[in-house]
């Protein structure tokens, strides 16, 4: 069930729709660039959520997977795994899935419809060049 749940969120959430809608009801025209920061920011946060999860090796059924986490964080995801019934760090794994699709949507609408003054690069690269000016100070 929750493999369908992933499939679902990943294949069917209209992630590209809100992304552009979204955007066109709360862009601050004077400062885009901001937008597009806090989405790379809020990308790069639930992608350390996700890798974690995906990370978790609480007992299913009859498996007992190799542990990889640190134990004292296995054991609360394997809390919250049996009083989820073994359906909640990939439930949430597939939200995530579903609003890193619609951030990665909202910066391609962005970038096309507010282009990166620094010779037409991406959101991304933008941003690697600010944080590697800041690392220099």
């Amino acid at each position: 069930m929750a493999r369908d749940f992933g499939y679902v969120c990943e294949t069917e959430f209209p992630a590209r729709q809100i992304a552009e809608y979204l955007c066109r009801q709360h862009l601050d025209p004077i400062d885009p660039y901001r937008r597009k920061e806090l989405i790379m920011n809020t990308k790069t946060i639930t992608k350390e959520l996700m890798d974690l999860l995906n990370q978790d090796r609480s007992p299913l059924c009859n498996t007992r997977p190799q542990i990889i986490l640190d134990h004292s964080i296995q054991r609360h995801l394997t809390h919250f795994s049996l009083m989820t019934h073994g359906f909640g760090s990939p439930a949430i794994v597939a939200a995530l899935t579903a609003i890193q699709n619609f951030l990665t949507e909202s910066l391609k609408y962005l970038e096309k419809n507010y282009p990166s003054a620094n010779n037409h690069l991406t959101v991304s690269q933008s941003l690697d060049i600010k944080s590697k000016d800041m690392e220099k100070k």
